[in-house]
């Protein structure tokens, strides 16, 4: 049960930092007239007028996610990495569906699929980490 709550906790922390990112676009970068950057089917639609810095940042945000969401979930769990694996599974299958999905653009899909890749290896280290100091 312990380790549900894990993911759970992983999930949520993962989502935020995510989400807290996703909201620093338009603060940086000057969107397409029209464009909202919260309802997906705008940015859908206009994705070929998206500044390629918002599309960097979402991938760095996912990048993030998933680093907080396992170093979250690890430290709930205490005594397993799986939650992490599951919090970084289900973060790099949104990653890619969402590419997909929004279609973006080749390099964005490409590097976006990377970059999470890196962050899934990156986060199990510092879980790793997190596991060895307690």
């Amino acid at each position: 049960m312990k380790n549900v709550f894990a993911v759970t906790v992983g999930l949520v922390v993962a989502g935020l930092v995510v989400f807290l990112l996703y909201i620093l676009g338009p603060q940086f970068f000057t969107f397409p007239q029209g464009a909202n950057p919260m309802d997906p089917e705008s940015i859908k639609q206009n994705m070929h007028l998206i500044p390629k810095g918002a599309m960097i940042l979402v991938i760095v945000a996912h990048c993030f996610g998933i680093v907080g969401g396992m170093i979250a979930s690890t430290a709930v769990s205490e005594n397993s990495l799986i939650p992490a694996y599951i919090v970084s599974g289900i973060i790099i299958l949104g990653t890619i569906g969402g590419s997909l999905a929004m279609s973006h653009p080749t390099w964005s899909i490409i590097s976006g699929i990377l970059s999470v890749i890196a962050a899934f290896f990156i986060g199990r280290l510092a879980a790793i980490h997190k596991l060895n100091e307690e």
